[in-house]
């Protein structure tokens, strides 16, 4: 593909990444298949494509892209290898082994070049035997020394130069006078040069981009080697630690962290500030140290103050599998991630010969796919995403449409599913009595199970809501189980039972009042979602769904029972919406004693009546694409007949009273959180009396910045709850039949 026809093939696809960055997928879907269809050949065209497609997470598409380029350019090496490395990313194994026998006439002798550099490298090895065999200790040490200049990173040359020099040092070796130390140069043969060595090692090494680790695991072996020699002053290695490194009293400020929490946990409100006073203050003196990060997370969101965690998280650099073994702390952990980088894994191992690592990475992703945790990432994803855009920004159908979700499937593997937690990540001391055991794993995974099921349930019914679509003429039943709309509904009422039946699972479950060690297991959101009455709403906005159906099939006529039953609905959720309300109102933070005391179960509250009364939204949404055209018909039925008053059925009249409270019932919300953010921006940390005179100056610094970033956080979050539930509130004024 030459000139004008390539260049326009590219501009289409950077057109389409372009478009898949802004959020418009189906766009960017339908250009990209244009440009595939041209089978393009050029490489730019193929590449670009290629990120497209593992943007939309579609690798299925480019094996596609590849299989008509090789069909095109089959003596393509490039070609072939990129289609073989594609088959690998989805699996396709067969296909693998027949590429492969294409691949293989490609392989090529190695160059001189490679040839050489592995003579050399041999020979250095070779050497290295040798010396070791005849224990030509001062070579073994030069060699070694004079390697690790050229390369810093290979393990294999520090183990010979601490072996060489500890073996010089007990045999009392010196050098010849004015001769050369050895037949490989200069000597080490002193606790003082290998300490000096290492450091310049470190130093260098840190100058780097991406320094290596060889020196500072070197220096830590060397530390190891001098401790058992009973070197205890160890040369000053290690006397004044470097930032990156965990600092001496790292453990005691854990210790007492540890004591502090327990206090909390017996009603000490005052406790929970000196444990993120301490935490926060021992962070600043040893940024490096995993178990401040960890805590500090753990109790910010038992708080309910996720705005700092978000940086705790990502300054823990998490890598790869660890998003799904800690990611349970903080929820909000991408994913993709790990997910994506097994594929590579496979990859790399192909292209280096690898071969037997192969399985282990195929069972390793396989382990990954059935993440308890990835299930519950990716579900409380798609609710939030649908809170935030379905009938804003986006219709509900379309956002349901771009994130490929139907009421009929179930892509869980319930039977399969991993938990892959480490549930001991947390340092602990406690006795074994307090400890977590076997069977708060066991009950947790229960209750992390469990909640997912009803959220995934929730999300499938939300997903349905779009596909009862109004057709004008009431449908009888043999219409519709031909036009398949009769599966659709049965569907959603099978979701419903299911979602009445773990809800009931859920609230045995809770019965057994089960209390997690603190640095075990977080519970889940259940116990709130219960207690609150969300469940309740939820459940009979649902329900309601059904009775809506029904009217929109039977049609108004002889449809009395229905309609009282529907206006029946509308007054008790406007009853337990409010209920809901109720259990949110408070102050999140207060001062007691010149203490901070927080509420954050009335924010979890909050983003639990944001949720319901979104669904609420959707639901009502659906009554009015019903509702609207029976009164419309109704309307020119009275022109027709020119009659000055036809009776409405009493349906019309209980939706109006419907919308006109839940816009009521919003605009009362909105008012409460705007008094929330008054109070919340009026508190004044500065003047508020420390109990504890005891404090240092430096400590009560640490105090005012951790209680300033709870004040923060909560600020923001009920900010953000009330520009959502501003566009709710809009959206509601439009359901005016």
């Amino acid at each position: 593909m030459l000139g004008a026809a390539q260049l326009f093939c590219e501009v289409l696809v950077l057109k389409a990444i372009g478009l898949q960055r802004t959020g418009k997928q189906d766009e960017a879907y339908a250009l990209a298949q244009e440009v595939a269809a041209l089978e393009p050949t050029d490489d730019n065209s193929l590449q670009a494509l290629t990120i497209l497609y593992r943007e939309m997470h579609r690798p299925e598409l480019v094996t596609k892209l590849y299989e008509a380029a090789v069909k095109k350019v089959p003596n393509s090496e490039e070609y072939h290898s990129h289609l073989f490395m594609a088959y690998a990313r989805v699996g396709e194994y067969k296909k693998m082994q027949q590429n492969r026998v294409m691949l293989v006439s490609f392989v090529f002798i190695p160059s001189k070049l490679e040839k050489l550099t592995s003579e050399l490298q041999s020979r250095e090895n070779k050497c290295m035997a040798m010396y070791k065999k005849l224990c030509r200790w001062p070579e073994c040490n030069a060699l070694s020394r004079r390697l690790l200049l050229k390369n810093s990173d290979d393990w294999q040359f520090y183990i010979t130069y601490f072996d060489s020099l500890f073996q010089l040092i007990d045999e009392s070796w010196t050098p010849p006078p004015d001769e050369e130390h050895s037949l490989e140069g200069e000597v080490h043969y002193s606790i003082e040069q290998a300490v000096k060595f290492i450091e310049e090692r470190i130093t260098e090494e840190s100058k780097n981009a991406r320094p290596l680790r060889g020196p500072y695991l070197a220096k830590l072996e060397l530390i190891r080697r001098l401790r058992y020699r009973g070197c205890n002053d160890e040369y000053k290695l290690g006397k004044s630690c470097l930032k990156t490194e965990l600092q001496f009293s790292d453990y005691y400020c854990l210790l007492a962290v540890h004591l502090l929490l327990d206090l909390w946990l017996e009603g000490e409100e005052a406790a929970v500030w000196q444990c993120l006073t301490l935490l926060e203050e021992g962070l600043s003196h040893s940024p490096s140290n995993a178990q401040f990060k960890l805590l500090l997370i753990r109790i910010y969101c038992r708080l309910g103050a996720f705005e700092p965690v978000a940086e705790l998280y990502s300054s823990l650099d998490a890598k790869h599998i660890q998003h799904d073994t800690i990611g349970f702390l903080f929820t909000k952990a991408s994913f993709n991630t790990p997910r994506n980088q097994t594929s590579e894994y496979i990859i790399q191992a192909y292209k280096y010969g690898a071969f037997e690592k192969i399985p282990e990475f195929i069972a390793f992703r396989n382990r990954l796919n059935s993440s308890l945790h990835f299930a519950q990432v990716r579900t409380e994803r798609m609710l939030l995403d649908l809170l935030l855009e379905a009938n804003i920004s986006t219709s509900l159908e379309e956002s349901i449409k771009s994130m490929s979700l139907s009421p009929e499937e179930d892509d869980i593997p319930w039977k399969d599913l991993r938990d892959n937690r480490d549930l001991t990540v947390l340092f602990n001391w406690d006795p074994k009595d307090r400890d977590i055991s076997e069977e708060h794993r066991k009950l947790s995974l229960e209750e992390e199970t469990m909640w997912l099921r009803i959220r995934s349930l929730t999300l499938r019914l939300v997903s349905g809501l779009p596909t009862l679509s109004h057709t004008i003429q009431p449908k009888n039943s043999e219409k519709t189980a031909e036009n398949g709309v009769s599966s659709k509904i049965d569907t959603i009422r099978s979701l419903l039972q299911q979602l009445e039946a773990a809800a009931d699972s859920g609230k045995k479950f809770l019965e057994q009042k089960i209390q997690y060690p603190v640095l075990g297991p977080p519970p889940t959101r259940m116990a709130g979602f219960f207690s609150n009455g969300s469940c309740q709403c939820q459940t009979s906005l649902f329900y309601l769904v059904s009775d809506i159906y029904e009217l929109d099939t039977n049609g108004l006529e002889d449809s009395a029972e229905i309609q009282e039953r529907i206006g029946n609905s509308f007054k008790s959720l406007v009853e337990r919406l409010t209920d809901l309300f109720n259990k949110c109102k408070g102050d999140l933070i207060e001062v007691r004693d010149g203490t901070l005391k927080t509420h954050p179960n009335l924010l979890e509250n909050l983003v639990f009546f944001v949720e319901t009364i979104s669904i609420a939204l959707w639901v009502s949404s659906y009554c009015d694409s019903v509702l609207r055209p029976f009164k419309s018909n109704l309307q020119k039925k009275k022109k027709k007949k020119k009659e000055s008053s036809v009776a409405m059925p009493p349906v019309f009249t209980h939706f109006l009273d419907y919308v006109t409270e839940l816009q009521t019932l919003t605009s009362n919300v909105i008012d409460h959180i705007k008094g929330l953010e008054i109070i919340l921006t009026a508190l004044k940390l500065e003047e508020l009396s420390l109990k504890d005179t005891l404090l240092l100056q430096e400590e009560k610094k640490f105090t005012k910045t951790v209680q300033g970033k709870v004040q923060s956080s909560y600020h923001h979050s009920v900010q953000e709850i009330g520009e959502l539930l501003k566009k709710r509130l809009d959206t509601i004024k439009k359901l005016k039949i």
